[in-house]
């Protein structure tokens, strides 16, 4: 696992008992958290359960001239929001999340992230004029970041909304750690009580033939 020696860390809390966790790596992409999973890359289909719920999302490979700047040597097909689309606004609906990450293209301070919390209420604003430097350099490191964010505890991710009120805010590779829900759980268990129940029935079965 890469360490994350120059990265920023802010804790902001959303109550007195809960709070979300940010944290950045500058430079090119880098490897997504030890338990995250990509699930949206802007080239093949989205991971189950991660839509496009509201807004207008582009996507393009490389630059648009005065539009959308590709992430710092980033050659894949990345997604961006702009004024110059019909909505300078996308949201990004997601199973109950820990965490979440992405790779966050020259930052400017005009970009905005919202980390969503259960029924779409905001637990988190992540600006462009959090980092140290949001410039909208396009080949600096410091404005070419992954982020993680962590939920707090008792708190659970369920989106992001990204927007933007100038030109562009781009970004990649997303990747999250998802929280099985508690239908998830209820049938894992039922599961291992099932192969419990075949083998002791097996071992029955085993003993009267001999």
């Amino acid at each position: 696992m890469k360490i994350i020696a120059a990265a920023i860390a802010v804790t902001l809390a959303a109550s007195a008992a809960n709070a979300v966790t940010l944290t950045s790596t500058p430079g090119p992409d880098s490897v997504v958290g030890p338990t995250e999973t990509v699930v949206v890359d802007f080239t093949n289909p989205n991971a189950a359960g991660y839509i496009w719920s509201a807004g207008v999302l582009a996507t393009n490979t490389g630059t648009i001239n005065g539009t959308a700047a590709a992430p710092y040597l980033d050659t894949t097909t990345y997604g961006y929001v702009s004024t110059k689309l019909p909505s300078s606004f996308a949201t990004l609906s997601t199973p109950s999340l820990k965490s979440i990450s992405l790779y966050w293209g020259s930052i400017d301070t005009y970009n905005f992230l919202d980390v969503l919390g259960p029924g779409n209420s905001v637990l988190l604003t992540i600006k462009g004029t959090d980092f140290p430097q949001s410039n909208g350099a396009q080949t600096a490191a410091a404005t070419n970041r992954r982020v993680f964010i962590t939920a707090g505890a008792g708190e659970r991710i369920t989106g992001l909304k990204f927007r933007t009120t100038d030109v562009a805010f781009e970004f990649d590779t997303i990747a999250a750690d998802a929280v099985p829900e508690p239908e998830s759980w209820a049938l894992l268990i039922a599961g291992f009580g099932l192969v419990g129940a075949t083998a002791r029935r097996r071992r029955r079965v085993a003993c009267v033939a001999a």
